[in-house]
């Protein structure tokens, strides 16, 4: 949102919203005056009027001291993010970043499992989950400052997410193999049933030669159920770019399931092949979706 004007708007919407509290003159001072700071603090990052309305409504309290104890400028923040605004999201990352690779590194966490649950954490903060109507950080109520509350939030999942990875990465690696080599009709499930072992060997073997990027974008894409434009957004970089990513980590999934299956497979060279291009039609069906995608 804009200055002037616009704060006595907001003012007045949040008297409609809220009738049950005092919203006099010295209010319209101290909604001004947060305002003011929150716009100095996050440079850029716009809210209208009606969005934040419904984002502080709820959250005012005693009936003649309505903004007492909030920090509206983290609220301001908080629900440009929830919003998805990329200035906003730019601004979290510079601001609150450090708080959640600090949060994750106090747990004792491999450098690998870091890199991984820095981003996972962010992804749960900012990114609305499937049947969710709002992100996590739409649950920040104000009442302490978002660095705190950041710190804390991301100290809890990332101590969650870490027990997690840590009893059921198996079996994350089966949901993930599972989603890129569903069923095919009947050829290819029977031959999934005959190599059965042979065949999880190498889905297996090719997720874990991936790189640290090309797993967990396939992970928040194929498990986590992000877009590519949330990909593009999360990653800060062009939906072009995430598209490619997935492509390319796909690819790497075929082709190293292909090599392990080729050196794992005492098949002739005529099943073999057989076996080879069915895993090839199954894992490249969606990439031309994808890079069209990334290109509109």
């Amino acid at each position: 949102m804009t200055p002037g004007d616009d704060d006595a708007g907001l003012l007045a919407a949040l008297r409609d919203a809220r009738p049950d509290l005092e919203l006099g003159a010295s209010a319209g001072q101290a909604l001004h005056a947060a305002l003011d700071h929150a716009r100095a603090a996050w440079p850029g990052v716009h809210v209208d009027v009606p969005r934040l309305v419904a984002f502080l409504a709820p959250r005012l309290g005693d009936r003649a001291a309505p903004f007492a104890g909030l920090h509206l400028g983290d609220l301001y923040l908080a629900c440009a993010c929830d919003r998805g605004e990329p200035s906003a999201l730019a601004a979290f990352d510079r601001a609150f970043t450090p708080l959640i690779d600090r949060a994750v590194a106090s747990l004792g966490a491999s450098a690998a499992e870091q890199s991984e649950l820095q981003q996972v954490v962010r992804v749960r903060l900012l990114v609305a989950r499937d049947g969710d109507a709002a992100t996590r950080i739409a649950g920040y109520s104000g009442r302490g400052g978002l660095a705190s509350w950041v710190r804390v939030v991301a100290t809890r999942e990332a101590a969650r997410l870490l027990r997690k990875e840590r009893r059921h990465e198996p079996a994350a690696d089966d949901e993930l193999a599972r989603v890129l080599t569903p069923d095919a009709g009947p050829e290819l499930d029977y031959l999934k049933r005959l190599y059965r072992d042979e065949f999880k060997a190498a889905v297996h073997a090719a997720i874990a030669g991936l790189s640290e990027r090309e797993r967990l974008v396939l992970r928040q894409h194929a498990l986590d159920g992000l877009s590519i434009d949330q990909l593009a957004a999360l990653h800060h970089v062009h939906r072009a770019t995430t598209a490619r990513w997935i492509a390319a980590a796909r690819k790497a999934v075929l082709d190293g399931t292909r090599r392990a299956l080729t050196s794992r497979l005492r098949v002739r060279p005529a099943e073999l092949d057989s076996i080879l291009r069915l895993i090839d039609s199954q894992l490249d069906v969606s990439l031309p979706g994808l890079l069209r995608d990334g290109e509109s």
